[in-house]
């Protein structure tokens, strides 16, 4: 009991020591976002970046915004795989939150290489959403023409082993400004933009991480990353896999 006590002491702590880091700007617009869409989902996502996370202390955003859906880095390019991915899948698991994982994309490696990590590490389930690529980078050593038939190989190579198209995932700049005229009309959209806004520039967004500064209780060894999804639980389980 003293452990749990000290350990709780010590959550508290951290949390507040990243609460005193975080500007009160992005405070306030956190709390904008989360009321201009509290009829819609909220959910987190993690990597190592987030260390050891206390489960037990998972809930919601503010208290008052349930968490519905987590996302996990599973692995990146074509040999990583996340420190903390298999802790994370399992514990997502155990506690019945929508669980999903992605990889995040290197644009000089070989994209068949790519998938083939990401579909040795992650065993989907009925329920789960759908795989992500998460794509942030420029290549150094290909072109962008290059670039962009790699994301459409590890697209088509992982929506073929699991059945389900896969969520792609970037920042508002890069769809707008790089990737623009790929074809991705049947893919659900995940769009990073932390400025202070209503809804970000992609007009097709499934999902939107609007924030990297969210402090949630049981994650204190660094801030998580906040989404909302754009619509309710029943919209959302049409794109989880059957």
């Amino acid at each position: 009991m003293i452990k749990i006590y000290n350990d709780f002491l010590k959550d508290s702590n951290n949390n507040h020591n990243l609460l005193n880091s975080r500007k009160i700007s992005e405070e306030k617009k956190i709390n904008s976002i989360l009321k201009e869409y509290q009829n819609c989902l909220f959910g987190i996502d993690i990597s190592k970046h987030q260390g050891k996370i206390n489960w037990d202390s998972i809930h919601s955003i503010n208290s008052n915004y349930p968490i519905t859906f987590v996302f996990v880095r599973a692995t990146q390019g074509i040999y990583k795989k996340d420190n903390f991915f298999d802790s994370n899948w399992n514990n997502l698991k155990a506690k019945k939150f929508i669980k999903g994982a992605y990889h995040y994309y290197n644009p000089d490696q070989n994209s068949s290489e790519q998938a083939k990590n990401f579909i040795k590490a992650v065993h989907l389930e009925k329920g789960d959403l759908p795989p992500v690529l998460d794509i942030e980078e420029l290549p150094k050593n290909q072109s962008i023409d290059l670039l962009k038939k790699g994301i459409m190989n590890w697209l088509r190579l992982v929506e073929n082993e699991y059945k389900i198209k896969p969520i792609i995932y970037s920042n508002d700049a890069y769809f707008i400004h790089h990737i623009k005229d790929l074809d991705l009309e049947n893919y659900p959209i995940w769009v990073a933009n932390y400025n202070p806004i209503k809804y970000p520039l992609h007009t097709r967004w499934s999902f939107w991480q609007f924030s990297e500064k969210g402090i949630i209780p049981g994650i204190t060894y660094n801030f998580v990353d906040l989404n909302v999804f754009n619509g309710d639980i029943n919209k959302l389980n049409t794109l989880r896999v059957k």
